[in-house]
């Protein structure tokens, strides 16, 4: 994991940019002829303009004055700073292949988001780097021994309830109020005003940044599919056509057929979503969630958990079956590794984090293909059940970068503003079409830009916004690590063939019972009540 992470902290602009025109003309964003020959001004401000990026063409579009987010941070800064109220230094725990999306200029010519904030408040922002697996152990240590070591925590979302019940994260909801961010503008924040709401809040106030974009999206190898040989082959065995799955079913005979085959690049293996502990928690969530209509949730409208329940058993019996078809060790892998198998046209799909086309799908500098499968994956709408002539389909929003603010900051509403000006809609899609890290797009601005488009490509640009409307919350409310680890703790027993699925999921159903009664103290009970209504209800027609 180390090696990828870091050579994808050295992005290949120059390539980017010579291949953004396509890119961006086939997601319909007006194509980078008209983006390089928009009218700004490369060393300095648009008109109006008093902040943000210089240095290169299209660099207005990120720039902004005092009427909008990111200045209304600059201007709240400087009055800070004119009262004396204002740091020298801000320090921040990140997710460490997150850090070049900060640090590293984009696109040439451009200084990094750091040296703008710099550059506009002289206060310095010092990044310390956690691998993505430990850095929530680092957080509650700093929390527990009160060691004030980061004015800035950032870890998964799925951790906000954890984190504010130990009482390490400010309440910003005062903030909000005072500078207004745009994270729900209608037109450039989240796609939905309930989005804004389980993104930022936590029990009715504001706690989280959200910095990520991590809805389970659907990809699959595109070229493979439409491959002759391969279409022949799967209509003979299976006797249906070889198309992208609706359905979980379809995703398992797809799985199913591929497993063993050799198209010209070694045996393959069928599934490729994440089965190991930790990541493939997203897997079975997803699949969980659509098991009835037009949602399965974890719990019921009293809190109960529901993983026993009938359906709960049988996706669990689906979930182990599908590991049949999944690498020998796919038990070890963490993203980077499933990502690997994919771009080595190991698997044929996989439902995961966005940025395995950012970093897989394209050129280097030098010409040569970032890997196999540059030029032949496409992407697809989540997978669901269908109920007569309609289709749930639904993904899952799992660990998703957030940002909190240390209850130990001396200074909150300084680093209130730095992370406002951070995760705002002019910034935030600025560094989102940064290709050195983990920042994944979310926000409505982010896909209407040509530089998020020529990152992530046109085939994502509209199946990632409606990824997001179709995805459920996993879980983050007061008790989520002991309740995902008793979870996983059961479910890699029943893939491991020490239980049976039933065993497994009576087991975890028994642990949920005994969280649940521990953590109602902490509000638990209104938690999920509160998180089963950000559930979507969209359905397909089938």
């Amino acid at each position: 994991m180390k090696t990828i992470s870091n050579s994808l902290t050295h992005p290949t602009r120059r390539a980017f940019l010579q291949n953004s025109s396509a890119a961006a003309a086939a997601a319909g964003l007006g194509g980078l002829g008209s983006f390089i020959a928009s009218p700004s001004l490369a060393n300095g401000f648009a008109a109006g303009m008093t902040g943000g990026p210089t240095g290169f063409d299209g660099a207005e579009r990120f720039q902004y004055n005092n009427t909008m987010s990111e200045g209304r941070a600059i201007e709240g800064i400087k009055a800070l700073q004119a009262a004396g109220k204002a740091p020298t230094r801000i320090s921040m725990l990140l997710t460490d292949g997150a850090i070049g999306q900060i640090t590293n200029p984009f696109p040439e010519g451009a200084p990094s988001a750091k040296e703008v904030w710099e550059r506009e408040t002289g206060i310095e922002i010092d990044i310390i780097g956690a691998p993505a697996e430990d850095i929530f152990k680092k957080v509650m240590q700093d929390v527990t021994t009160g060691g004030g070591t980061f004015d800035i925590y950032t870890g998964p979302w799925n951790s906000t309830g954890d984190l504010v019940s130990s009482g390490g994260a400010v309440n910003c909801s005062d903030f909000v109020a005072k500078y207004q961010p745009d994270w729900a503008d209608p037109e450039r924040g989240t796609p939905t005003p309930e989005m804004e709401k389980l993104l930022y809040t936590y029990a009715g106030d504001y706690y989280s940044f959200s910095l990520d974009g991590d809805f389970q999206t659907w990809f699959y190898l595109k070229g493979l599919y439409e491959d002759p040989r391969v279409q022949d082959a799967f209509l003979s065995e299976t006797g249906v056509a070889l198309k992208t799955p609706d359905t979980w079913e379809e995703v398992d005979r797809i799985s199913k057929f591929f497993t063993g085959k050799d198209f010209g690049n070694g045996p393959m293996y069928g599934n490729g979503n994440l089965m190991s502990p930790f990541w493939g928690l997203a897997t079975f969530y997803a699949r969980f969630a659509s098991m009835d209509f037009p949602n399965h949730h974890f719990f019921d409208e009293d809190g109960n958990p529901n993983l026993n329940s009938d359906l709960g058993i049988q996706c669990a019996e689906e979930h182990v079956r599908s590991f049949e078809w999944c690498p020998p060790d796919a038990l070890t892998f963490t993203w980077a590794e499933a990502y690997a198998t994919m771009w080595n046209l190991q698997i044929p799909h996989t439902a995961i984090y966005t940025n395995l086309v950012k970093f897989g799908d394209g050129y280097n500098a030098d010409g040569t293909a970032k890997s196999k499968a540059t030029g032949m994956i496409g992407s697809h709408l989540p997978v669901g059940r269908r109920f007569g002539d309609q289709l749930n389909r639904r993904s899952v929003l799992y660990y998703h970068i957030t940002a909190w603010i240390s209850s130990q900051s001396q200074h909150p509403e300084a680093v209130y503003l730095f992370l406002q000006w951070l995760s705002s809609t002019r910034t935030y899609t600025w560094m989102a079409g940064n290709p050195g890290g983990y920042f994944d797009p979310m926000q409505q601005a982010n896909f209407k830009e040509p530089l998020v488009a020529s990152t992530y490509h046109p085939y994502a640009m509209e199946t990632i916004p409606q990824t997001i409307a179709r995805s459920v919350p996993s879980i983050n409310f007061a008790g989520q690590t002991a309740l995902d680890n008793a979870l996983d703790e059961e479910i890699q027993a029943a893939i491991t063939g020490q239980k049976s699925a039933r065993e497994a999921m009576d087991a975890a159903q028994s642990k949920w019972e005994r969280i649940i009664k521990r953590q109602k103290r902490n509000g638990i009970v209104d938690a999920i009540k509160a998180s089963r209504a950000t559930w979507p209800t969209i359905v397909d027609p089938a």
